[in-house]
Parts: structure tokens; sequence; C-alpha cells
């Protein structure tokens, strides 16, 4: 009966820990602000996404300016070599990370109905370090929306945010279930490394799980803008590489109870 218990109990933890770690990067990485905006922070030091920025920059604030064709063509090309040059400024960086949180709260915002990003404060950025090579004077407004994509359905937006308690109760089970598994088990060591392979399973089935779902969402989501392409493109690509780096750390930690495991396994 006891056998029967740790068993069960050991899978309640391994579908658990499915379904945890995923909502557990989702709420870390996207439900909370910071989270987002640490997560998004080094987009900008990829080169293909700030040679779309510079061009969208340099498109929107002409447009926005309301000038005429030929000085808006001007100012866009002011703008671009100056957006270009500036991707390494730590100012800019300040302003990427402003942009990234307006982003993210206009993505829960649920009277959008699109997914934009507020490139505004890079734009005012920009147009401040090129004031003295402008053909005219431009002003920026200080919200400068991108519409990137349509706006994922409310109910995705709703288990979005609902991942955070999700998560910690999944947390919850995990522990709860691998103490019994451990608790109720005749020979610990043996119980033990069953844990070590239900962690490296989870690892296995997630890998999976994310090397189909990362061209299933590019498929899926249609890009406007090249800029849209780049920053879908790194959502995704860079979404995925952080998962599986929790899921290496989940694999090595598996693997060590394992091995543990099975050197303890003559023991009650």
């Amino acid at each position: 009966m006891r056998r029967a218990g740790s068993v069960v109990a050991w899978i309640v933890a391994v579908v658990a820990a499915i379904i945890t770690v995923p909502a557990l990067w989702i709420a870390t990485h996207v439900a909370d602000e910071q989270g987002y905006v640490d997560f998004t922070r080094t987009f900008v030091d990829d080169t293909e996404l700030q040679k779309a920025l510079a061009a969208q920059v340099s498109d929107d604030v002409g447009s926005a300016a309301g000038l005429p064709d030929a000085a808006s063509a001007a100012v866009a090309q002011v703008v671009a070599r100056f957006a270009a040059q500036l991707s390494d400024d730590p100012g800019f960086v300040d302003a990427w990370e402003d942009s990234q949180r307006r982003t993210h709260r206009l993505t829960f915002d649920r009277g959008a109905d699109r997914l934009t990003v507020d490139i505004g404060p890079i734009a005012s950025f920009v147009v401040k370090k090129a004031s003295g090579g402008l053909p005219v004077p431009v002003d920026v407004p200080s919200t400068l929306k991108v519409p990137v994509y349509d706006s994922p359905d409310p109910e995705v937006l709703d288990r979005v945010e609902d991942t955070p308690g999700q998560s910690k109760i999944g947390l919850v089970v995990i522990g709860v279930a691998s103490l019994l598994t451990l608790v109720l088990a005749r020979r610990r060591g043996l119980a033990l490394a069953g844990l070590g392979v239900g962690a490296l399973l989870v690892a296995g089935v997630l890998r999976v799980a994310t090397g189909w779902a990362v061209p299933e969402v590019l498929d899926r989501t249609p890009a406007r803008t090249d800029f849209a392409r780049e920053m879908r493109d790194l959502l995704v690509d860079r979404a995925s590489d952080s998962l599986n780096a929790w899921l290496l750390v989940l694999a090595l930690a598996g693997l060590a109870a394992t091995v543990a495991g099975l050197l303890l396994r003559g023991r009650p």
C-alpha cells in the first residue's frame, strides 16, 4: 500500500512539474512587468533588430512630425543614421527599457485590439541627439505606437496573468508530492532516484514541446513590418533559449538525484 502511494505521489509530482515549470517561466518573464523588461533588455544588442528599429524610428518620426514629403524624407535620413549609431549609448538602452515597460502595459490593456510597441521614448532620445543635424525642428509625440500583430485572445492574457498564482500552487504540489514519494517509499534511495528520473522526464517532455511550439508560433504570428518580424522572432527565440536553460538545470539536478539515489538504494 505504501509503495502504491509513493508511485501515485511520484506521478502527481511529475505531472505538476510539467505544468508548473512553463507557468513559472511565464510568470517570471512575461506576466511580471519588471521581469519582462529584464528579459527584453538584451534585445537591443541584436544587430538585425537595431537596423529594423532604426528604420522604424526614422519612418515614424518623419510621418509623425507632419512635414512635407521632402522635409520628412530628409529628417528620416538623419534620424536613421543617428539611431543606428546610438544603440550602445546608455541613454538609448534606458529609452529601450522604458519602451518595453510601456509595451508590457499596452499588451495587458484589455481595450487594445492589437499588440503594439511604444517606441516613443526611443524616438524622443534619437531626435534629441540628432537635433543639431536636422534640417528643420521636429516635435516627437511622447507616445509613438507601432502595431506588431493582432492582440492575443483576452482569455490567453487572463491565463498569463494567472500564472504567478498557479506557479506558486504548483510548486507546493510538487514539494508535497515529492516528500510523500520519499516518505511512503520502502527504499528512500530508489525513491530519490525515481524523483531524479522524473525530473529528467519533465525536462525531456518540455524540451520536445518547446521544439514543436516555436515554429508553430512563428507560422501563426504574421509580422506587419521588418521591426515587428525581428521583435517577434527575438521574443520567440529568446524565450525558447531561456526556458531551455531552465530545463538544462532541471535535467542536471535530476541526473544528480538519480545517481545519489542509486548509490543509496540499499538503505531503507
